[in-house]
């Protein structure tokens, strides 16, 4: 690819053409005409933006320039950026059913989706890979996005997302393992199950893998794609925009509003703060195009001060900032209209975090038992919601009529 090569290419979704695309040497999309008769196939992200819809769409599924060793690894195999190895890899993803076809090119779906293609794996973004007998092969890692090092892999054929940890420290690997048994001891079914996994040669002793939920016949619609789909009405919050827009686009709003407060709640439990419009989603069927459901609860690794200073004071457990529909926990919680969808019960204790917490030999133990208190508050905290009382246990009177 020559420094002063402007190359075009068909967008698909699956083999649907649904605009021409020009794009710079180094992977940026310059230009796009979009295809009338296939607009229901469009990219949802933006679409309110017809001018520059597609190129925010295609600058925001390149990995990010942050996540793991992924610069490294560009620079070393003469990548000038994320967005060139984008290309590079046709723009396919694990998640949806976009690519990109050059136009010279016979190409079809079929031929290169990685669902039933066999992809280069670069275990946590370090190996290209090799060519097998002159047959193309594409990854899937050039679409990831988050700033963890990851790699998708192939394990017993099936695909399988491999995740470690911003640090030396196991935590969110192991908060993911601890997500999940809140979610079997509720008896909550709509999440990803992660399991803990070694991977060689990096200073932390777990990472931690799951099973892709997506497939030909499942593709993810983030809930940032759906939110920017329309324009937000200014009477609207950001939290109701998303539910009224994704009812539109044939999602269950009753389901989905008591999903979206199981998944505040059980966020709220963990210190949860990192849940934002990229960690939520619908699950779309590509070929009929509707909602077939609600994207299981992933990503909750970002949790219970992983990464994070640990509070010094109680008090501070009232002021958690986050990412997402709201800035704090405070404001999500208020979005709860039913808290008593947690069986307190039924929950994993501090004790049972502690045990897993224990798995990690380079855990400091100040901070280990610290946060296990913490979260053993939270319980606390989240039983003074559900009976009507703030977290700044001042009585909260309703008076009947």
């Amino acid at each position: 690819m020559g420094m002063d090569d402007n190359l075009n290419f068909y967008i698909m979704h699956k083999n649907h053409v649904v605009a021409i695309a020009n794009f710079s040497a180094e992977g940026a999309m310059l230009s796009y005409k979009t295809n009338p008769s296939e607009s229901e196939h469009l990219p949802l992200q933006e679409r309110q933006d017809e001018f520059t819809g597609l190129k925010k769409w295609w600058r925001e599924r390149s990995v990010p320039i942050d996540q793991g060793h992924i610069s490294e690894f560009l620079r070393k195999h003469g990548y000038h950026g994320p967005e060139q190895y984008l290309v590079k890899n046709l723009g396919l993803s694990l998640t949806d059913c976009y690519w990109i076809r050059p136009m010279d090119s016979d190409l079809k779906w079929e031929h290169v989706n990685l669902f039933t293609n066999d992809f280069h794996e670069n275990v946590l973004a370090e190996a290209e890979g090799t060519d097998d007998g002159g047959i193309p092969r594409y990854s899937p890692n050039g679409s990831l996005q988050g700033s963890i090092e990851k790699t998708w892999s192939i394990v017993d054929g099936n695909r399988c997302l491999v995740k470690g940890n911003h640090s030396i420290l196991s935590q969110e690997s192991l908060n993911e393992i601890f997500s999940c048994r809140i979610h079997e001891r509720q008896g909550f079914r709509n999440h990803v199950h992660y399991d803990l996994i070694r991977i060689k040669d990096k200073p932390y002793e777990f990472g931690c893998i799951s099973r892709a939920f997506t497939s030909e016949r499942d593709e993810l619609i983030p809930a940032w794609a759906v939110y920017t789909s329309e324009k937000k009405p200014n009477h609207l919050t950001p939290y109701e925009h998303f539910i009224e827009t994704a009812g539109k686009l044939g999602a269950d709003k009753i389901d989905l509003r008591q999903f979206l407060e199981y998944q505040i709640m059980t966020d709220y439990l963990m210190s949860g703060y990192d849940r934002h419009m990229n960690n939520i989603g619908l699950i779309r069927d590509p070929d009929s195009l509707k909602i077939k459901g609600i994207a299981p609860i992933y990503d909750s690794g970002a949790s219970l001060f992983a990464e994070r200073a640990i509070p010094k004071k109680t008090g501070e457990l009232r002021h958690i900032k986050t990412n997402g529909f709201c800035d704090s926990e405070e404001k999500l919680v208020k979005l709860v209209t039913d808290p008593s969808v947690i069986d307190l019960s039924k929950l994993p204790t501090g004790s049972d975090l502690r045990q897993l917490y224990e798995k990690d030999p380079r855990m400091n133990d100040n901070d280990r038992d610290t946060i296990c208190n913490y979260y053993d508050k939270k319980i606390e905290m989240c039983r003074d919601i559900q009976i009507g009382r703030d977290t700044n246990r001042k009585a909260i009177y309703i008076q009947e009529f």
